[in-house]
C-alpha cells in the first residue's frame, strides 16, 4: 500500500466516512426510520454526530501538525465545514418524505462542531503544559 493511500485512509477517509454516515441517515424517510426512545434525544444525538465529525475535519486537515500547537486557521475551517455540513444537512432533510427541516437540529449540530474545537484547544494546549514539564 503507497504512503499517500494510508495516508489518506488515515486521516482523509474518517471525516469522509463519518460525512458520509450522517447523510446516509438523514436520507432514511420516517416511515423506515427505527422507532427507539433514544431517537427522544434528537438534539444530542445531532450534537453528538456533528462533534465527531468536526474532530475528523479538523484532523483530515492538519495531519501532520504537532500536537501542541493549534493552527488556528484550520480549526476556524473545520468549524465552518461541520456548519455547512450541518446546513446541507437540514435542507437535505427537508426533501427526504416524512423528514423536516429543523433550525435547532441545525443549532445542535453547529453546537456539535464548537463542542469539537473547544476539544481540540484543549487537548493541544494540555499536551503543551505536559510537554512543557516533562
Amino acid at each position: 500500500m503507497s504512503v499517500h493511500l494510508r495516508h489518506f485512509i488515515r486521516y482523509q477517509f474518517p471525516a469522509i466516512g463519518w460525512a458520509l454516515l450522517i447523510f446516509i441517515g438523514s436520507s432514511i424517510p420516517s416511515k423506515y426510520f427505527p422507532s427507539s426512545t433514544i431517537f427522544t434525544y434528537d438534539k444530542l444525538i445531532h450534537t453528538f454526530l456533528f462533534f465527531v465529525l468536526g474532530v475528523f475535519v479538523y484532523r483530515a486537515l492538519t495531519p501532520y501538525q504537532n500536537r501542541h500547537e493549534i493552527n488556528w486557521r484550520r480549526l476556524i475551517i473545520s468549524i465552518l465545514i461541520v456548519v455547512g455540513y450541518g446546513t446541507l444537512d437540514e435542507l437535505h432533510q427537508g426533501i427526504v418524505p416524512g423528514r423536516s427541516l429543523d433550525f435547532y437540529d441545525g443549532i445542535a449540530d453547529t453546537i456539535g462542531g464548537l463542542l469539537a474545537a473547544l476539544l481540540i484547544i484543549y487537548l493541544a494546549k494540555r499536551n503543551k503544559a505536559i510537554k512543557v514539564s516533562e
